[in-house]
């Protein structure tokens, strides 16, 4: 915020704009000031010196000493109030954004062993392909399965050819629909958490820096789910799947815009009566 913007609205200002202005400090310290301030002595003589701020004491002091009618006071007391109910809020809006690391690392992980077996599996019989002499050929096969036995390997046949190896997708795919499960449902219970703190933040407590808050975490969340999608596309790549159902449902990750939430008051007045 600019300090000419500042000082305008302590000269010129409503009192109204003057609490808001108070509460937007507040704000920035709950959101940004806080990692940079730091306390000064100890015990009744302790004072929080805060670098990042957007108003000074000298500020803060003439702000809070306006406040003197009944619909001023009021005014203050809500504000007051509905950013307590934030702040009982913001710890679950940070914890998603880690829940969707977590998650994004679990399909990076799986999706990383799949691909692993892809290249043994293409390496071997690439090797494989050059050896002609069927007995050999079988005792290749056999050398390899029992190197790859931690991967459950198996020959594969098909009638009057010679023998390669095999690596089945079954081995990792039951682990990543599971994964795929959890993340659909968690991006739902994101999506409509958050859609709900952002018309709370929109209606009752228009302070920006809560706002650019909630708006970073929310965009950390869908850049991870379109890593994971990215992820599922790798996954499935160069593989035909047989059943539709799989390809439509188990594979298939929602994204953030499809996920339409509807925010009642009573979702408001919850959040609000959490303040008080």
């Amino acid at each position: 915020m600019k300090k000419t913007d500042i000082e305008k609205i302590i000269k010129q200002g409503s009192t109204k704009q003057k609490i808001k202005l108070y509460f937007t400090d507040i704000a920035h310290f709950n959101t940004v000031g806080q990692y940079t301030a730091e306390i000064i002595g100890s015990g009744d003589t302790a004072t929080v010196n805060r670098p990042d701020k957007i108003l000074n004491d000298k500020e803060r002091n003439l702000i809070f000493n306006s406040v003197k009618t009944a619909l001023d006071i009021k005014y203050w007391e809500e504000l007051r109030t509905w950013n307590k109910a934030f702040l009982m809020f913001k710890p679950t809006i940070t914890t998603y954004a880690k829940n969707f690391d977590y998650l994004k690392a679990q399909l990076s992980k799986i999706t990383a062993v799949r691909l692993l077996h892809k290249i043994y599996e293409q390496a071997i019989n690439d090797i494989l392909v050059e050896v002609g002499e069927r007995k050999l050929r079988e005792t290749l096969v056999k050398k390899a399965l029992e190197s790859l036995e931690d991967f459950s390997a198996m020959k594969y046949q098909e009638k009057g050819f010679l023998p390669f190896i095999t690596i089945p997708e079954a081995n990792t795919d039951g682990k990543i629909w599971l994964w795929i499960e959890m993340l659909n449902e968690k991006i739902k219970e994101a999506k409509e958490y958050i859609t709900t703190i952002n018309k709370f933040l929109n209606t009752q407590l228009p302070l920006q820096p809560y706002k650019q808050f909630v708006k970073k975490e929310e965009d950390k969340i869908k850049a991870n789910i379109e890593e994971c999608i990215e992820l599922i596309d790798k996954y499935t790549s160069g593989r035909s799947i047989e059943n539709p159902i799989d390809k439509e449902e188990r594979f298939t990750i929602l994204r953030w815009e499809s996920i339409d939430v509807e925010v009642t008051d009573e979702d408001i007045e919850d959040i609000k009566n959490a303040g008080r």
